[in-house]
């Protein structure tokens, strides 16, 4: 009867029912543990349906945003008798909402092989400094009108230089887009004899306490004065690549004085 319950409970979890529980495990010793086993499991798969379903729901509304704002303008410029000066506005709004779609996409992608670890992190020796600079060079067109202070050591460091580059990329991106337009921008990186550590300060909004303890959570894009274009991904991708590569991120802010992000490496 124990063992017929069981399986019966079994094929209920088969079939996607998550809820149900062993109540009342037998005398038997082997077999309670069967129980007790059956019923963790059951609350795992629980607890990972309702992580799929959070996660689905989550993508669905990043999706929906630029998709109606994309329809909009398609209908806009579908109008006969269009100005040339409004049409050309509009095909630029047009462009940005199909890169921020695009590269949500990309990042939900990226993010979904490295936590189920489908992807293979291959690692070499590179100069990371002349990487941050690239990474420097790359988003001049953002960060011209700043006041850039860099101070990078000469660094080796073994690791995938591809998902650096994207962990680079997102953190100096952000000390662009929530600077300040005058603002100013600290890059350092250093190193000793176990670690090495880049610093990223920018004189921007800052964060408050809440944004701060939810700031890698996926799609969390923060309070409001922190909600630009953006799909809130790319802060769990950095923690991700990172945490493969043994290293933490940590971020010291203060509201509108500025932000820190600091990354430590071990050598």
């Amino acid at each position: 009867k124990p063992i017929s319950e069981l399986r019966k409970n079994m094929s209920k979890v088969a079939t996607g029912d998550f809820s149900i529980r062993m109540e009342e495990p037998p005398k038997v010793a082997e077999v309670q543990q069967l129980y007790k086993d059956f019923n963790v499991m059951v609350q795992e798969l629980n607890s990972i349906e309702t992580l799929r379903n959070d996660f689905v729901s989550s993508v669905s509304h990043e999706f929906k945003t630029p998709l109606a704002t994309i329809q909009g303008y398609v209908q806009l410029l579908q109008a006969p008798d269009i100005p040339e000066e409004e049409k050309q506005v509009f095909l630029q709004r047009l462009i940005e909402n199909i890169t921020q779609l695009s590269q949500l996409t990309e990042n939900i992608l990226k993010l979904n092989k490295l936590e189920n670890q489908s992807v293979k992190i291959e690692k070499h020796k590179f100069r990371l400094d002349e990487q941050i600079r690239e990474v420097i060079v790359f988003l001049q067109p953002k960060w011209e009108g700043l006041k850039l202070h860099i101070d990078l050591d000469t660094v080796f460091y073994e690791g995938n230089e591809e998902f650096l580059y994207q962990v680079w990329l997102n953190i100096m991106d952000n000390a662009i887009k929530y600077n300040q337009p005058d603002g100013k921008i600290e890059i350092r990186l250093t190193q000793n004899a176990t670690d090495i550590l880049l610093e990223v300060t920018d004189s921007g909004v800052g964060m408050n306490e809440e944004t701060q303890n939810r700031i890698f959570e996926k799609f969390y894009q923060g309070d409001t004065s922190r909600q630009m274009a953006g799909n809130g991904l790319g802060l769990s991708l950095v923690k991700k690549i990172l945490e493969l590569h043994e290293g933490t991120i940590r971020y010291n802010s203060i509201p509108e004085v500025g932000t820190t992000a600091v990354i430590s490496l071990k050598k």
